[in-house]
């Protein structure tokens, strides 16, 4: 059945990981890999088998870096528990900076909840999704589904939804998926940098960007009531359902209000990385 075939990319939850190894880096630079092509951006290794990851002691964070003419894609691996129950709780601000400097004026902020399958459904009806009672049935079989969401951060701190698909930029994306020993997250981000919602380290092929990732801390500092919050490009875990963008999807907006949200402190984790963008062959 061609519904149930959609849905089935929903629940994927298996991963066997396997590497090129971990390298620590000491002068903080890593070097990212050409891909001729897009990178399917699922949470999965495929993609990756072979690439080194560089290691961040503290944190118990690996990651590696790909990129094309369009996006840098970002592989981050969790195996450390209080960094990934960090990560799990605020979600991870990534942000880039072109000029060699450490500054958190371009960024996005990645956020992935669980919501239950009701309010899945939901959502997905919200969107515009036409599901039959067979649809819905099938979609209870689980108690709970993911959510990914990326927001662009601005100078202030405040958050604006991902830029909509335009020619020859894609927005960005993540999506996380655990496995026996931690959790495994690709990024993609766009390398163009756009005004009024620049998401994008406005860096090329070739050049060499900074990338500062940071996660942890207090939920309600992250999701503070200065925040504007609206509906991303799309709402829906594992790309089956595609929104339009226009859906305020209120109900899922409201599980990030500081004021409904009780306060979760975790351990802050942060670092930066120059990345030398791999130049097109």
């Amino acid at each position: 059945m061609k519904t149930r075939s959609s849905f089935a990319l929903l629940t994927g939850l298996g991963l066997a990981w396997v590497c090129g190894g971990l390298a620590f880096s000491d002068d903080r630079t890593a070097r990212s890999v050409w891909t001729p092509s897009s990178l399917q951006v699922d949470g999965l290794n495929a993609e990756w088998q072979g690439n080194a990851l560089l290691s961040e002691k503290k944190p118990g964070a690996s990651y590696a870096f790909k990129n094309d003419g369009r996006s840098l894609y970002v592989l981050v691996v969790f195996k450390n528990a209080r960094s990934l129950d960090a990560f799990e709780a605020t979600g991870m601000a990534i942000y880039y900076s072109p000029g060699g400097t450490k500054e958190k004026t371009n960024g996005t902020r990645f956020i992935k909840e669980d919501i239950p399958v009701d309010r899945f459904i939901s959502l997905l009806e919200s969107q515009g999704k036409v599901l039959t009672e067979e649809d819905k049935g099938f979609l209870r079989t689980r108690f709970q589904y993911p959510v990914f969401e990326a927001y662009a951060i601005d100078r202030d701190g405040k958050y604006t939804p991902a830029a909509r698909p335009q020619p020859g930029v894609e927005p960005p994306v993540f999506r996380a998926v655990k496995t026996e020993d931690g959790l495994t997250c690709e990024f993609r981000i766009p390398l163009a940098a756009r005004a009024p919602r620049p998401e994008g380290p406005g860096g090329a092929p070739g050049q060499t960007v900074m990338v500062g990732f940071e996660w942890g801390g207090s939920t309600m500092k992250v999701l503070s009531t200065k925040t504007s919050w609206h509906s991303p490009q799309s709402i829906v875990s594992g790309d089956v359902f595609s929104g339009s963008g226009e859906t305020r999807a209120q109900e899922f907006l409201s599980s990030f209000d500081s004021l409904s949200r009780p306060s979760l402190k975790t351990k802050e984790y942060s670092f930066w990385v120059g990345v030398r963008l791999a130049p097109n062959p």
